[in-house]
Order: structure tokens, then C-alpha cells, then sequence
């Protein structure tokens, strides 16, 4: 081999090696494009002036607004949110939008069930829920003693406490529990509406009732007092 070609040997290589990266280069598949998946959805709801909150619990006298939460957070509006109300395997589409407003009413059609959110490739991401309609419960101020009353007995009496509840989704199979809170000491009564108490020492007591119904929607009396008259001492 003569000098000529051993000076521009290591260049013919060099140059080789660039011509195969270079042809690598265009030959290599485009960089896959970023893909964001949704890891969660949640779905709040907010009547008023409340905070949005993840108990789907609604009270059928004043508008409500529900939304759909994604996480991450950052790709939410990339996001396509439909508002559905499914029945018998039928669904109407309500709206399109991350927000939702409506007017609670038993007939249900216009409160939605299902969510189903959208990415830009079409991919779909389907979330049921139910919202329930709830009145809370009310107590009567009307009570047995009244505020004030003097009761008349010995420590062995057993005084009656009655009481009144009503509640607008008894037709809905809703269910009350009281509670007869006597001088600080709790009685889970049940959904009883009167029981008979003894052991009461002379003197001034107070009591309350609380009730509740099945989704915790809960009415208080404020305490009201009563006195004991012990009939023997008074002899």
C-alpha cells in the first residue's frame, strides 16, 4: 500500500461511520408523543354556598352544581366531559362541561348517573354514581316535660319523655333514630318517639333530643329544663 492510501485511510473510515449514523438517524422512528394518561376521576357536588364535596348528597330545595375532578390536575381541560342519565340501559346525554347545574327533582331524568370523560385520541374513561335526594329530618319544639315543667315523684318515678319527628322522605323509606341526651348522658332510643325514665335526684335537670336519618341529615332540639320534685321529701 502506498502513502497516499494510508493518509486517507482513517478518513475514508471516519467518514463511513458518519454516512451509517447519519442513515440510523433518518431511518429511526419518530419520538412517541407524551401520553398523559387519567389515574383518577372524582366527582363532587355543592349546593349554596357550601364546598364541593364527594358525598353525592343533594336536598331537593335549591339548585345543585356537580363536577368532575381529574388527576393530574394539569390535563383537565384537555378533557372531554359528558353528563349522562342512564336507564334500563338507555342514557341521554344532559351536557357537555367539566360543571353541571341542576334543579333536584324525584323524577330523576335530569340528574345525571354517568360521567364519561374523553382524551384527544378518543380513549374513554366511563364513572357511574348515583346522587341522592335528602330532607333532612325535623324535630317539633313541642315536647313531654315543656321547658320549664315540675315533675312530681320520688327517685323510683318514671318520668314519660315524648317527643315529635317528621321527615319528607318516609314515602322514600327513609328511616329515623333519636337520640334523648339527659343531663349530658346520651340514650340512643331508636325510632322510638317516647320512653319512660327513672332516678331522678330533687333539683333542676335539662335534656334534648337529636335525630338523625339514614344518610346523617340530623335535626337538634336546644335543652330545655325541668325540675324534681321529690314527693317524699316534700312530706
Amino acid at each position: 500500500m502506498n502513502l497516499f492510501n494510508r493518509s486517507i485511510l482513517p478518513f475514508f473510515i471516519a467518514f463511513t461511520f458518519l454516512g451509517l449514523f447519519l442513515v440510523g438517524c433518518l431511518d429511526a422512528p419518530d419520538y412517541p408523543k407524551d401520553i398523559r394518561p387519567v389515574e383518577s376521576i372524582i366527582v363532587m357536588v355543592k349546593q349554596s354556598h357550601n364546598d364541593y364535596s364527594t358525598t353525592l348528597k343533594v336536598n331537593p330545595s335549591d339548585t345543585a352544581t356537580i363536577t368532575a375532578s381529574i388527576t393530574p390536575k394539569k390535563i383537565e381541560d384537555e378533557m372531554t366531559y359528558e353528563w349522562f342519565y342512564e336507564t334500563d340501559g338507555q342514557k341521554e346525554l344532559l351536557k357537555r362541561g367539566q360543571q353541571y347545574s341542576f334543579y333536584p327533582t324525584r323524577s330523576d331524568k335530569n340528574i345525571p348517573n354517568k360521567l364519561i370523560v374523553t382524551d384527544g385520541d378518543d380513549n374513554k374513561l366511563v364513572f357511574d354514581f348515583t346522587i341522592i335526594i335528602n330532607t333532612a329530618p325535623v324535630l317539633s319544639d313541642s315536647t313531654i316535660p315543656a321547658d320549664g315543667d315540675t315533675l312530681y315523684g320520688t327517685k323510683e318515678s318514671a318520668f314519660l319523655f315524648e317527643w315529635y319527628s317528621f321527615d319528607m322522605d318516609y314515602s322514600n323509606g327513609d328511616t329515623l333514630f333519636h337520640t334523648l341526651e339527659i343531663d349530658g348522658k346520651p340514650y340512643e332510643v331508636g325510632t322510638l318517639q317516647q320512653v319512660k325514665q327513672s332516678g331522678f335526684k330533687p333539683g333542676e335537670h335539662i335534656f334534648r333530643i337529636i335525630v338523625r336519618d339514614l344518610y346523617n341529615d340530623s335535626d337538634t332540639l336546644a335543652y330545655k329544663k325541668f325540675y324534681v320534685v321529690d314527693t317524699l321529701e316534700a312530706k
